[in-house]
């Protein structure tokens, strides 16, 4: 099997092959089959404009039914949310004065089939008076729902949620939401509210067993019932039954090098984007596609950015099949585009 190498410089993309030895096989448009590798090609032109960027950017959502990208920056000019469309457009900002933001951390958007509305998700990290909270808004920035006590630090989960350094979230097709809490802060645990906002289960404290966290840092959903867990200074993936939180199994191999900080999908679902921060580059891991024993951790291939880039989470068009990566030391976000490659032998 071969190991495709993505590296980005500078705007020049450089694939090395290594060796391969499985037979060509057919796969149908946007599906890979089992012996394709996962390839990825810099975008060069997205976004257009990238001056826009005034600070670290931390995340990034996609709206595929709308063609909107909405990237989240801790920028110098109260504009947190900067919203391009998928060839790079600028379509327009969330600014501060009605967008309530005090540090920006994860991102999700979710979309709802039952009315058609797209919705942002936000988690906000700090002190100030918006911080330690879980935030809905609308696709123009109206803020719409809290989740959390703002500005209160805590780990109380009744009558009010209490988060602390809040640091992302997932959201299920019928509403349910994962909160992974703790960047940082008192809290290292994985909470599933049900649509209505209420507490289903929560697992986690801090320490290095299975079910414990030191930094949950991001947080996925697969098809097979499963949640998974980028435990970022355990140096681990953890995945755990959606219904219960029962743990399920743990990937250790594939982070020897550097921690994992980001856990999403592909949108084929065939594998895992996991951004490594420290080490300037993203996994592609195989995804598992049964039910049950999450097997070994396999890595595919990966995207090595330029040095100091800094990637630190990820969203997947599912449209589009692109990821896009919101880095921390370049102060943007980039677009890489999927290629499918079938070994030839």
């Amino acid at each position: 099997m071969s190991l495709w190498k993505v590296v980005v410089s500078s705007g020049l993309v450089l694939v090395l092959v290594l060796h391969f030895s499985t037979l060509p096989t057919k796969a149908g448009p946007g599906k890979a089959s089992k012996d394709q590798e996962f390839k990825y090609k810099l975008d060069p032109s997205w976004p257009k404009n990238q001056s826009i960027f005034t600070g670290q950017v931390y995340c990034v959502g996609v709206d595929d039914k709308n063609g909107d990208i909405y990237v989240g920056q801790r920028g110098t000019d109260g504009q947190p949310v900067i919203v391009f469309g998928t060839t790079g457009e600028l379509k327009r900002v969330f600014k501060n004065d009605s967008s309530p933001i005090s540090k920006i951390h994860g991102m999700r958007m979710h979309h709802n089939e039952t009315d058609q509305s797209s919705r942002i998700w936000l988690t906000d990290l700090g002190d100030d008076l918006s911080g330690h909270t879980v935030k809905r808004f609308s696709p123009t920035g109206k803020l719409e729902l809290v989740l959390g006590t703002p500005n209160q630090a805590g780990t109380a989960l009744k009558p009010n949620y209490q988060f602390d350094q809040v640091a992302d979230l997932a959201i299920s097709d019928n509403g349910e939401v994962y909160v992974v809490d703790g960047d940082g802060g008192l809290n290292n645990r994985l909470l599933k509210l049900d649509k209505d906002f209420h507490l289903k289960w929560h697992i986690g404290s801090i320490g290095n067993l299975s079910s414990q966290f030191h930094i949950p840092h991001s947080v996925e959903l697969d098809s097979f019932g499963r949640v998974w867990v980028a435990d970022r200074m355990n140096g681990r993936i953890q995945a755990f039954d959606v219904d219960n939180g029962t743990f399920l199994g743990q990937w250790t191999s594939c982070f020897q090098d550097g921690q994992p900080y980001s856990v999403r999908l592909s949108a084929d679902k065939s594998h895992f984007v996991v951004a490594q921060l420290n080490q300037d580059k993203i996994l592609l891991i195989e995804a598992p596609q049964k039910s049950g024993d999450i097997g070994d951790c396999n890595v595919k291939g990966q995207i090595e950015v330029t040095k100091g880039s800094k990637p630190h989470l990820v969203a997947v068009s599912q449209s589009e099949g692109a990821i896009y990566a919101a880095e921390l030391g370049s102060h943007t976000c980039q677009k890489f585009v999927r290629k499918f490659i079938i070994p030839s032998g």
